[in-house]
Formats: structure tokens, C-alpha cells, sequence
């Protein structure tokens, strides 16, 4: 029979192994980060099925990176992709000095090519012509921004989400393999004390699996292309896709309202206290060597953390999200572009807060796991995690066995 200290040594192998397979993870994300290319792909493989099955092979890949060069600015890439964009001609450069005739001469310069070199000299902004459509942002032709949200969109979210969430877990495991799992330190009593009501559990795991779903579809969209369509080709990526985009708009429904419901029930025991500064000092008393666990009421710090993070999280996901499922409604494309990169963002830092609070309230400490599932949790676990929320309890009526 396997005694409390095998089984806190159990948690920090596991701990270990996996702090093992996640500093690999994020290794190779971040070897990938290094040699990406900012290749311009035709499609993206959702809308269009197998004709969007691009090949790979080294001459595609060269095509790839001629039809970038040609979307280049020509300010930056020269006037033609082969050749390098000329240096700037200064009044210095051309004999007049930095006086005023030098400047008049470097002003004449410019403005006698200004038809020959127009794509360089001309202001980095919109292109427009004239349409027959009605929506004024069918009139843009050409959109130079759309190359930085191109790059944040292939760098700083597609390889940050992965740093982020890799990372993160792997602070979590490497802690496990230090820490082990928290244990009840007085052992458990047996007396059970009610925790949350039956509405209570079933908003909070209707909430949960909501998240769960749309964070799945969500990885699907941003990295399926990426990971998956390679491997299933544009065909069958292209249902799976699309059916998680539908699957990505339909949760987000029950989630939001879920979230809502959070707040009506819990936000006015979220709000800080004088206790909130103790906790972080303490670090909650996780940490080995800890005298005990700070006091708190019904909800401590780190719980208060999680709950502000998930309602401002959803906040933000329901604007941009409504942004990009009624496109133009509102936004014209520099704002949905923006809207995209807020959206994914903001979604990519929420999983792996929900990481967090997923291995707190299973491997993480004994005993937690009871109050969402069973709704009670041991009279122990009550007094050393919420000791002034129980006394409150007791003082007000019995407990139940």
C-alpha cells in the first residue's frame, strides 16, 4: 500500500517528465522562431478545400518567395526585387552642402523623378479607386499595413502563443517536481463542509467546457495550417476547419453567459482586501517551509486573480470576436486586423491562465478538486485555505459529515 510519501514522490516525477517534454516543446518553438519566412501563401485552406493543397516541394517554396518579393514596398525592396533599394541622396551628396541650395537641389532632385520613382516617394498608406459597391471599404486596392499585421500576425502571435503557453506549463511542472502537491497538512478530518451549491458547479463547468472547445477550435485555426493541413492535407483540413469555426462561434455563446453569471454571483466576493497584500507576500503559503496558509475568505488572492482574468479575458475576446464574425460591420480592415491580432492574443494568454488554474485545482493541491466536483470539501482543507471563510461558516450554521 503506497503511503502519502510515495505518492507526493509520484507527483514530482511526474512533475519532472513532464518539465522534460515541455522544455522540448519550447525549445523547438523557439528554434522555429528564429528561421521563419514571411512567405505570402495564396489561401489559407478553410473556404477552400483542395485546391488550396499548395505543394512543398523546393520549386513551390521558390515561387513562394518570388510572389513575396513582388508584394514587397518598394520603398524598402528596391525598384524592382532583384535590386536593392538605392540610398537615400542627401544635399551633402550632391555638392550643395546641408545649406539652403543644397536643399532646394535635393528638393528639385525628387520632384524631377517623381513620376519615375512615385511608388517610392509616395506616402506609405491607402491605395483607393472607385467602386459600385456601397461599402466604402471594397474601394481599398492596395494596403501596405497589411505586411505588419501579416508579420505580427506568422510571428509575435504564432510563436509567442506557443512561448507563452509552453513556458508557462513548464514553470508549472518544474514546480511540481520541486514543490510536489501541496498536501493537507492536519490530514483529512472526514468532516465535510458545502463549498459551492449545485448552480454554482453547473454554471462553473458549463463555463469550463465552453472555454475548453472554443480553445481547441481556436489552436485549430491559428496552427492547424501550420501543423495539421501538412499532415491531412487541404481537403480534410479544410472540414475540420471549418467545422471548428462554427464550433469556435456557437461555445462562445455559453461561455460568455457563463462568464456573466460568474459575475453576478461571485464579483462582490472578488473585490481586494487587506488580506490580498499578506497572500502575495506568503505566496499564498505554497511555498516549502511556509508557516501555514494565509487567511482568506471564501475566495483568496489567486482565486480573485483567476476570476478578474477570465472576466476582462472575456471582455475582450466578445468585442474583437463580434468584430470578426460581422466583418466591416463596424471595423474597416486596419481595425480588423487589429481586432484579429487582440483576439488571438488575448486568447493565447487565457489558456495558459486556465493551465494554471487547472493544475491548482487537480494535481496541484489535494484536496481542491472536491469543491467544484462534490460541492463539499474536508473541514481541514477549509480551515488552513479559507480559515476565516469557515469560521464565518461555522458560525453560522452546522456542518455536515
Amino acid at each position: 500500500m503506497k503511503t502519502t510519501s510515495d505518492r507526493l514522490s509520484g507527483y514530482r516525477i511526474a512533475g519532472a517528465v513532464a518539465a522534460l517534454l515541455l522544455a522540448i516543446l519550447l525549445g523547438w518553438t523557439l528554434y522555429e522562431s528564429t528561421g521563419t519566412e514571411q512567405l505570402v501563401l495564396p489561401t489559407n485552406g478553410v473556404l477552400h478545400g483542395a485546391r488550396d493543397d499548395v505543394p512543398s516541394d523546393a520549386a513551390a517554396a521558390e515561387a513562394l518567395r518570388e510572389r513575396t518579393a513582388l508584394q514587397a514596398w518598394r520603398g524598402e525592396a528596391g525598384p524592382s526585387p532583384a535590386a536593392a533599394a538605392e540610398p537615400a541622396v542627401t544635399g551633402q551628396a550632391m555638392g550643395g552642402g546641408t545649406d539652403e541650395t543644397g536643399a532646394a537641389a535635393l528638393v528639385a532632385s525628387w520632384l524631377g523623378s517623381r513620376d519615375e520613382n512615385w511608388e517610392m516617394i509616395r506616402e506609405r498608406g491607402f491605395l483607393e479607386g472607385r467602386v459600385t459597391q456601397p461599402a466604402e471599404f471594397l474601394s481599398v486596392l492596395e494596403q501596405p499595413q497589411g505586411r505588419t499585421w501579416r508579420g505580427l500576425h506568422n510571428e509575435e502571435i504564432v510563436f509567442g502563443g506557443g512561448i507563452v503557453i509552453f513556458g508557462f506549463s513548464l514553470l508549472l511542472a518544474l514546480f511540481l517536481a520541486w514543490r510536489g502537491r501541496v498536501p493537507v497538512e492536519e490530514g483529512f478530518s472526514g468532516e465535510r463542509v458545502q463549498r459551492f451549491s449545485g448552480f454554482e458547479r453547473a454554471n462553473h463547468w458549463v463555463t469550463a467546457g465552453s472555454f475548453v472547445l472554443i480553445a481547441l477550435t481556436g489552436l485549430l485555426l491559428l496552427y492547424g495550417q501550420y501543423l495539421l493541413k501538412p499532415l491531412l492535407g487541404a481537403g480534410i483540413y479544410h472540414s475540420w476547419a471549418l467545422v471548428g469555426a462554427w464550433i469556435h462561434m456557437i461555445f462562445a455563446v455559453p461561455f460568455v453567459i457563463g462568464v456573466a453569471v460568474m459575475v453576478v454571483m461571485w464579483i462582490r466576493q472578488n473585490g481586494p482586501s487587506k488580506l490580498d497584500v499578506e497572500w502575495l507576500k506568503r505566496f499564498g503559503g505554497f511555498l516549502p517551509g511556509s508557516e501555514g496558509h494565509p487567511p482568506a475568505r471564501r475566495f483568496n488572492t489567486g482565486q480573485k486573480l483567476i476570476f478578474w482574468a477570465v472576466v476582462l479575458g472575456a471582455i475582450a475576446l466578445l468585442v474583437t470576436g463580434l468584430s470578426l464574425m460581422f466583418p466591416f460591420f463596424w471595423l474597416e480592415i486596419t481595425g480588423m486586423q487589429l481586432a484579429q491580432l487582440i483576439h488571438a492574443g488575448v486568447g493565447l494568454v487565457m489558456i495558459a491562465i486556465i493551465i494554471g488554474h487547472i493544475y491548482i485545482g487537480t494535481v496541484g493541491m489535494e484536496g481542491a478538486f472536491d469543491a467544484m466536483w462534490r460541492g463539499d470539501v474536508d473541514r481541514n482543507w477549509a480551515k488552513e485555505h479559507h480559515s476565516i471563510w469557515l469560521a464565518e461558516k461555522q458560525g453560522g450554521r452546522r456542518q455536515t459529515h
